[in-house]
């Protein structure tokens, strides 16, 4: 009897410590977790839905346009490193329930700055002070007004952001691979801890994880990424390298993600 009460407090202690492991994030950058309503109204058709952009840079939108995708990974690498940017999207049909893949890659990340700073000039608003507005004439207040609306518009429509998106190469996926991955993520983001103060880095990598959660947005963004996110980053890396080459290998990607210990 003694024994099998050591047994069970045994258990219970060790499937705490496995359901509250936590992936802890030292001596990597600055990150920002946030959780958020996916969509903020709802249209009559799929196509018309519209989703929350609210914490999707101009770099996420030239990759992922104005829908948020089943899962989303983007890797910016620096001037100093790559040089390139890659991502891919994991796209779930409502229709039949089955799934693709479509990653993309940017060679130039300094070409891909000016592109950014572009956007950001073409939906910048007028921002003028009260007291300066004031003496303008009705006529020139409600023309900045529609400016300003108009930029706003601007901002969430996709053909802002299509002609500077690198064409994507598409695979169909497994629902396995596509759920799995989909499940590392959110765990992934779910547990993620960042412990002690981070160092000043001024160079390195940023990689962004995203996903939907029902009827949540998830996105996690790390600068520097540390221990068990750097090896989710990597495998979503190889994944992408491996496509462009023709060598997708799902059963490969299977093994490895069940080896990452979220």
């Amino acid at each position: 009897m003694k024994t099998n009460i050591i047994l069970i407090i045994a258990f219970i202690f060790s499937a705490n410590v496995i359901m509250s492991q936590s992936i802890d994030h030292i001596e990597g950058g600055q990150y920002l977790k946030t959780v958020e309503y996916n969509l903020l109204m709802s249209g009559v058709k799929e196509e018309y839905d519209m989703y929350n952009l609210k914490h999707k840079s101009f770099i996420d939108r030239l990759f992922f346009g104005t829908k948020n995708s089943f899962v989303e990974f983007l890797f910016v690498d620096s001037g100093e490193g790559s040089n390139e940017a890659t991502a891919f999207r994991i796209i779930k049909s409502q229709q039949d329930d089955s799934y693709k893949i479509e990653i993309m890659h940017f060679q130039n990340i300094h070409k891909l700055y000016d592109i950014r700073d572009l956007l950001l000039e073409k939906t910048t608003p007028l921002k003028i002070p009260y007291w300066i507005s004031a003496t303008f004439s009705f006529e020139i207040r409600d023309r900045i007004e529609e400016h300003n609306k108009q930029i706003a518009i601007l901002k969430n429509r996709d053909d802002l952001y299509e002609p500077y998106r690198p064409e994507p190469k598409e695979f169909q996926l497994s629902k396995e691979f596509a759920k799995k991955t989909h499940r590392k993520t959110v765990t992934l983001i779910d547990n993620f801890k960042g412990k002690g103060i981070p160092p000043m880095i001024f160079d390195g990598n940023n990689v962004t994880f995203r996903c939907i959660s029902e009827d949540e947005l998830w996105t996690l963004s790390i600068h520097c990424p540390q221990r068990r996110a750097l090896q989710l980053s990597e495998l979503f890396q190889q994944i992408i390298a491996d496509g462009f080459d023709n060598k997708m290998d799902e059963s490969k990607y299977l093994k490895l993600l069940d080896e990452i210990d979220l």
